[in-house]
């Protein structure tokens, strides 16, 4: 009886880890951004981005891709959104790779993500890395 209770009582402390850890994860469709940290990004991204991906995100090339649209979308489903942050914040922009603040990267990506409609929420996109890496982006709802 001893192993019975301890493999139950066991079995309920993993069940309730696992579902403290699912709440602590967000997807991208649930407004992880502001509607004023995605203007600030649209400025930022004027200035350090649109010269190489374009005024409309819609990119020349696989040197420059689109930073919208159904290829973007698809190249970062299901990954944390840590990853396009730290792409962006190591290697962006191409001149200058790594001259981004880390809060001009979150308000860069908070424009990406409304730029393909993702909804806003009421609190700012983080720009720390253990925060965005339990975010995961999720293709938005049709």
């Amino acid at each position: 009886m001893k192993q019975s209770a301890m493999f139950t009582a066991l079995l309920g402390l993993g069940l309730a880890s696992f579902f403290v850890r699912a709440q602590n994860h967000s997807s991208t469709r649930d407004g992880v951004y502001t509607d004023n940290q995605a203007e600030r990004g649209a400025d930022a991204y004027k200035t350090s981005c649109a010269s190489c991906h374009g005024a409309a995100l819609e990119g020349s090339g696989a040197q420059n891709p689109a930073l919208t649209g159904p290829d973007f979308l698809t190249n970062w489903s299901g990954q944390p959104l840590d990853e396009l942050f730290e792409k962006i914040q190591s290697s962006m922009p191409a001149d200058r790779p790594g001259s981004l603040s880390r809060t001009a990267t979150a308000e860069i990506v908070a424009y990406i993500l409304k730029a393909n409609k993702f909804p806003a929420g009421k609190t700012g996109l983080p720009d720390d890395a253990g925060a965005l890496k339990q975010i995961q982006f999720d293709s938005p709802k049709q």
